[in-house]
């Protein structure tokens, strides 16, 4: 489709606020454990195995990412989406329904692959919309994740402070459902886009069980030990599948999962870029939260309860709906390398701040909300440069394989930023927390990484002049 033509053809409304709804319920999902867990704990009685409720749904979102967008590209994109939404309620009204740790965790599970709704989302804003349309389109729908998270938060807190905890469950089946009705309703039905040899459904089956062992690793290796045996040997089988995988895949002709798809300039570079970036920037919750929660007696602590510390992060989430639009806009203008280093220079002054004071609520908030508009503005552009570099046939894939770096390092970076924050302590009445030099230590580690993304982008091609912004390079 020509730009030319783009400019001619409004923008589908109707069909973007499905797939925005689509997309929030998916971050809805996620988010919304959050608010159930102290109550969660108490009917377990393990805050481990709840802990689980939150990892098995990371887990399976990353591990199925690609596999699904790759579905999507193959089979149609909006008949996926719809299976989705379908497995996602129907995970949500089992975890609903009972009340044995066993069946909500399996609920937790098929709830899961709804983490795979944005690179679907993103293929058929792609499929459906100009040229000249895409950026913004893209940008709105990393607008619903925000909105989404929030939902989740605030929703969930109302729903288990003033109900119970299934209420959490019932409300996302509800969302699931509007979604599905929105979808079928107003996206237009996508042509399967069948390859010209036979798909290889083993190159791509390997991939995800290979990924899921890696992350269970990344997720466990803590309380298990990080050289215990079996820790050590989920971690070899992980890594012993994935290259098996990648060695399979570079010699079929037709991979359910094409490596050689990485190996483009555009999608390579965004994906060191968003490694670095989900090593570091993205990191932001673990250190807010315990810098936040942390005693005053630390002297970088804030002292603020789980709830407090909640809402203090709530206005970030919110400015940063704009952020996504914004990328977008960038994008078309400047091309996605000014749309990323702009989004790079924005995070680095949050960190910048909070490496300079963050010693009250106040400063913390305004800290929170330039952090998590330029980390937004870094999400958005990413798949942006990907839709325009991906093949059309390939785009959901390509951008479920980015959630599947951004999951695996993000699983790397915590690891380090926690390392970090552990090097050096204060101990009060045998509680021991992060000192104020490790805090600073570990602002310099995330502001370097970050800085390390943004250097990255300036390998990206610029745009050329009189170039559709989603021109493939």
């Amino acid at each position: 489709m020509s730009s030319s033509a783009g400019a001619t053809r409004p923008m589908p409304w109707a069909l973007l606020a499905a797939l925005w709804v689509a997309e929030m319920t998916s971050s809805f999902e996620s988010a919304m454990i959050l608010a159930a867990l102290k109550v969660l704990i108490a009917q377990f009685g393990d805050a481990a195995s709840v802990g689980w409720l939150v990892t098995a749904f990371l887990i399976v979102g990353a591990a199925a990412s690609a596999v699904v967008g790759r579905l999507g590209d193959i089979y149609g994109r909006q008949r996926v989406l719809l299976i989705v939404l379908v497995i996602g309620g129907l995970g949500s009204l089992l975890s609903a329904a009972t009340s044995r740790y066993e069946l909500v965790l399996a609920g937790r599970i098929l709830q899961g692959v709804t983490a795979t709704i944005l690179p679907l989302c993103i293929g058929l804003v792609r499929e459906n919309l100009p040229e000249d349309r895409v950026p913004a389109g893209i940008g709105l729908m990393i607008s619903g994740a925000s909105i989404g998270t929030a939902a989740g938060l605030i929703a969930g807190g109302l729903i288990v402070d003033n109900f119970s905890w299934p209420g959490i469950f019932l409300a996302s089946a509800s969302l699931c459902l509007i979604s599905f009705i929105l979808v079928r309703w107003l996206v237009p039905a996508s042509r399967a886009q069948p390859g010209s040899a036979p798909v290889d459904w083993l190159s791509g089956i390997v991939f995800a069980p290979g990924v899921t062992l890696i992350l269970l690793y990344m997720t466990g290796g803590k309380a298990w030990g990080w050289a215990s045996p079996a820790a050590l040997a989920l971690l070899a089988g992980g890594i012993v599948l994935c290259l098996w995988w990648w060695r399979r895949a570079l010699a079929s002709a037709n991979p359910l999962i094409d490596v050689r798809t990485l190996l483009n300039r555009p999608i390579a570079v965004v994906s060191i870029a968003s490694a670095l970036v989900a090593m570091g920037t993205l990191q932001i919750a673990v250190f807010f939260s315990l810098l936040m929660q942390a005693p005053a007696w630390t002297i970088a602590g804030l002292g603020l309860t789980a709830t407090a510390a909640g809402l203090v992060k709530l206005p970030s989430n919110l400015t940063s709906v704009l952020a996504g639009p914004l990328s977008g806009w960038l994008t078309g203008r400047g091309g996605g390398r000014f749309a990323m280093i702009m989004g790079g220079v924005v995070t680095m002054a949050g960190w910048a701040m909070v490496l300079v004071d963050a010693s009250t609520v106040t400063i913390v908030i305004v800290e929170l909300i330039v952090i998590s508009f330029g980390t937004t503005m870094l999400f958005a552009v990413a798949p942006t440069i990907i839709a325009a570099s991906a093949p059309p046939e390939r785009t959901s894939e390509v951008i479920g394989m980015l959630g599947v770096i951004r999951a695996l390092f993000m699983g790397v970076g915590s690891q380090v930023v926690t390392t970090v924050l552990a090097m050096d302590s204060l101990t009060r009445a045998g509680e021991s927390y992060p000192s104020p030099f490790a805090y600073q230590m570990a602002v310099v580690t995330i502001l370097v990484l970050t800085a390390g993304a943004t250097a990255v982008a300036f390998a990206l091609p610029g745009r050329a002049p009189g170039r559709s912004v989603t021109s493939r390079p």
